[in-house]
Formats: C-alpha cells, sequence, structure tokens
C-alpha cells in the first residue's frame, strides 16, 4: 500500500485509520465553523454561502460515519496496553496544550490591547498542534495541515484590522481543515474491509 502522506504500515495501522477518521470529522465540524465565520465576515452572513457550507459539511460527515460503519468489519489487531496508553496520554497532553493556549490567548492579548488578534491567535495554536499529531499517528498530511493553517493566521497579519483579515484567516483555516479530512476520507477508500455477504442457506446450490 503507498502511504505517502497517510503514515507507514504497521501492527498498529487499523487503529490510527479509525483514529484518522475520527480526525477527519473533527477537522470537517471545524471547517464548517471556521467558514460560518469568513462568510459572516466577507459576505455578511449570506445564507447561499451558509447553505452550501452546510451540504458540504453535511455530506463529508456522512461519508466519514459510513466508513466508521464499515470499519468495523476490519481485522482487530491486539495491541499492548503499553501502546494504548502511549496513544492515550500523548494525545491528551497534545489537545490539554491547545484548549490551554486557545483559553489563555484572550487575557494575554486583552492585557496587550490587541484582543483583535485573537482569532489569528486562536487559528496558530489550532494549526500548531497538528504539529505533534501528525508525528502521533504517523500522519504527515497533518503537517501540510500545520503549515497552511499556520501561513493564513500568520499572513494575514499583513493586512489592516478588518473583516477581510478575519475572512482570511477564517477561511484559510475552514479549507485546510475540509480539505484534510476529505483527503483522508478518500484514502480511506483504499483500505475499507470487502463487504461481508451473505451466506448460502442450507439446501440451496450456488451458480
Amino acid at each position: 500500500m503507498n502511504t505517502g502522506f497517510f503514515g507507514p504500515p504497521g501492527p498498529d495501522l487499523w487503529v490510527r485509520i479509525r483514529g484518522r477518521t475520527v480526525g477527519a470529522i473533527v477537522c470537517i465540524g471545524f471547517g464548517e465553523y471556521s467558514l460560518y465565520w469568513w462568510n459572516v465576515a466577507t459576505n455578511g452572513g449570506r445564507k447561499a454561502w451558509l447553505y452550501a457550507i452546510t451540504l458540504i459539511s453535511a455530506a463529508l460527515l456522512a461519508w466519514s460515519i459510513g466508513q466508521l460503519i464499515a470499519f468495523r468489519y476490519a481485522p482487530r489487531p491486539m495491541l499492548s496496553t503499553q501502546l494504548k496508553r502511549f496513544y492515550r496520554v500523548w494525545f491528551s497532553v497534545i489537545v490539554a496544550t491547545e484548549v490551554a493556549a486557545i483559553v489563555l490567548g484572550a487575557p494575554i492579548l486583552a492585557q496587550l490591547q490587541r484582543s483583535d488578534l485573537y482569532a489569528n491567535w486562536v487559528d496558530g495554536v489550532v494549526g500548531l498542534h497538528f504539529f505533534p499529531l501528525g508525528k502521533l499517528f504517523k500522519l504527515p498530511v497533518y503537517y501540510a495541515t500545520c503549515a497552511v493553517i499556520s501561513l493564513a493566521a500568520l499572513g494575514s497579519l499583513w493586512l489592516p484590522e478588518s473583516s477581510l483579515r478575519v475572512g482570511v484567516c477564517s477561511g484559510g483555516t475552514g479549507l485546510a481543515l475540509w480539505l484534510t479530512g476529505g483527503l483522508i476520507l478518500y484514502k480511506n477508500l483504499s483500505s475499507l474491509p470487502p463487504k461481508k455477504t451473505q451466506p448460502d442457506l442450507p439446501g440451496t446450490n450456488s451458480v
């Protein structure tokens, strides 16, 4: 199997595939949230864009859930307790650090009288947290996600304080998250287990 941006094979591959599918759901959800604010900032919250964002998000989420259901029939490797604890502990550390940085950003920027930069701060933190996640889950595509979101958060700072700056920041973040989720789901197609066929009933002959 060609790994590329999606990690190497190994005894924990099934767990990582299932985990990255859950990650795709998270990316799609937060991507929708970011694009909602892009629509508010740049289009005044136009309903046509809102409907389009909602429909695309719903389709991607349905695709994600369908894959999770299909993965129920995949062979499940027996992972050591130590490896399970490794994933659980470090994932919790990464997420807790991300949340703490986002929460602390508000009073820090307020103290510096730069609360207008909070959207950039949040997206910058979100972008950076994909780097350790990519390392943890052996998912190099997260490095690209980190780079794109960080570029949107930092690059938009060149713009003066305005709705355009917020739109560039949130729009870049939302598109990066959507693209990450979509690419993960597309890559998963090559790893989906074959569908179970119903066994022949007793007394019947198969052709």
